[in-house]
């Protein structure tokens, strides 16, 4: 057997997954959040939990909220994992995504 591999463009910054424009392979642009689902707002990813709860990080500490859900977050971006046809990648793109204060303050509000 042959191996291969396909070179992937991983989203640039926290802000790509709340872009809906933004294509991230692998992951749709759902309406209705599940459980594992990605949701994203104003530059700033979550990790649905349950129903109107979301998993983020916040100044360095994880945190348990209505991120997403919030009153004013109606236009949040919700992802869902899509393994099909990704077959094996090598990353292309940043190794570690830094939350900038900007985020911080944001997610905040």
């Amino acid at each position: 057997k042959q191996w291969y591999q396909r070179r992937v463009r991983v989203p640039e910054n926290t802000g790509d997954w709340s872009d809906r424009a933004t294509s991230i392979p692998g992951w749709n642009v759902v309406v209705y959040p599940q459980p594992g689902d990605v949701i994203a707002y104003n530059g700033l990813p979550a990790i649905v939990v349950s129903q109107n709860t979301s998993v983020t990080v916040l100044e360095g500490v994880v945190k348990e909220s209505n991120w997403g859900f919030k009153l004013g977050h109606e236009n949040a971006v919700v992802r869902r994992f899509v393994p099909k046809n990704i077959g094996p990648v090598s990353v292309v793109g940043p190794k570690r995504v830094r939350f900038s204060q900007r985020d911080a303050d944001t997610a905040s509000q």
